[in-house]
């Protein structure tokens, strides 16, 4: 399927609106681009059906959008998020960041690429399919619009526990990969070593237990707790400390010192396996408490799934593995291991920057390439 030039011109309006409406998280408000789309887009007399979804963070309201089209009992979901994070200095961007410039082919904005260029890909891509009769008789599309992907995921963990995402067949979240066809991210496990040792004057540092000692004598340990496995798309397990506090006074023995690590986890490596081995490092003398922060899934599908393929062969594209996670964390479980594709236009390279831009052409480009794997894997 190619798009004609009408079609065009009406996903990049879209895409301008959508970049114009401020949702920087915080605070993460995204009742305004919601009832864009509900008044907009989604309208009920093209058969389209809206249900408005809310839950509350920090005390503030924040609104997912479930769109449903087709009478077929197998369901297809295409998903993106709402939220954007802030711009920063605005006085550093060459073009106010929402303001939606267009020079030559390029869009800029904050969110343009992460992700509301994905986002209108995957509205022009249902409202392909909504004129196939065919297809909607036989399918349920569904479109997902979260909230809070970039500060916690709460959106679409309220849009899983809403049971929205069992039984689907597959699962497009349109994400930037620079067209490249995402088939895995690494799981997270961000965690919190606690020491404890013993506070002295700082001249007499041989009564006391210096706890930030103890970090510097545990940080060589803690990359060994990973094992030394690759995944063919994801490479391998990797470890970052982000962050380290302890002390109170030059002329103090520090008695406490807190570590914060973030863990990157292919599916290979058991997490369980990793906390154990961090349990098992000798703190001998300090005392060591583990505190987890975050411990999102692995997940990675089957390269050989029709739809995959199918979408490989016709976008001419790379399969590929994220670094890093996205709403695919909070949307599949164990329980329910529903076939994925990560794909979207936008270079990963440009997005939380500066200047952060998409291209035009990969918008119309992710679209048709979605559009025609679609109809060649299901009809």
């Amino acid at each position: 399927m190619k798009l004609v030039n009408s079609q065009k011109d009406r996903l990049v309006y879209l895409l301008q609106k959508l970049v114009q409406i401020p949702t920087e998280n915080p605070p993460g408000k995204t009742e305004e681009v919601v009832e864009f789309l509900i008044t907009e887009v989604f309208k009920e007399e093209e058969g389209f059906h809206n249900e408005v979804v809310t839950h509350l963070k920090n005390k503030i309201k924040l609104h997912n959008l479930i769109t449903r089209i087709g009478s077929g009992k197998k369901k297809i979901i295409l998903s993106g998020h709402f939220d954007v994070v802030p711009v920063g200095d605005s006085s550093k961007w060459d073009y106010p960041p929402f303001s939606a410039r267009i020079i030559d082919d390029k869009l800029y904005g904050r969110g343009s690429a992460d992700m509301k260029g994905g986002i209108v890909s995957l509205i022009g891509t249902l409202k392909s399919l909504s004129r196939e009769k065919k297809f909607l008789e036989n399918y349920e599309l569904i479109f997902l619009g979260t909230a809070d992907e970039e500060a916690g995921m709460s959106g679409s963990l309220t849009l899983t526990n809403k049971g929205i995402i069992n039984d689907a067949i597959l699962l497009i979240i349109g994400e930037p990969t620079g067209l490249n066809i995402g088939i895995a991210e690494k799981g997270v496990l961000w965690v919190k070593l606690k020491l404890y040792g013993r506070a002295a004057h700082g001249s007499m540092p041989e009564e006391g237990i210096n706890a930030i000692e103890g970090a510097l004598k545990i940080i060589p340990k803690l990359g060994k707790c990973l094992r030394d496995f690759n995944n063919p798309v994801l490479g391998s397990s990797s470890i970052n400390i982000g962050k380290i506090k302890g002390g109170n006074k030059i002329n103090v023995v520090p008695d406490y010192t807190e570590l914060e690590i973030d863990f990157r986890i292919i599916p290979e490596q058991n997490v369980g396996d990793l906390i154990n081995s961090l349990k098992m490092i000798d703190p001998e003398p300090f005392k060591m408490d583990i505190e987890i922060l975050n411990n999102l899934p692995a997940l990675q599908s089957d390269s050989k799934h029709p739809f995959i393929r199918n979408l490989k062969r016709i976008s001419n594209m790379e399969l590929i593995g994220l670094p890093y996670a996205t709403d695919l964390a909070k949307f599949i479980t164990t329980d329910n291991p529903v076939p994925f594709v990560i794909y979207g236009p936008g270079n990963p390279n440009d997005v939380h920057k500066i200047n952060e831009s998409i291209s035009l052409n990969q918008i119309f480009l992710a679209t048709e390439s979605l559009t025609d794997a679609l109809l060649e894997t299901y009809l």
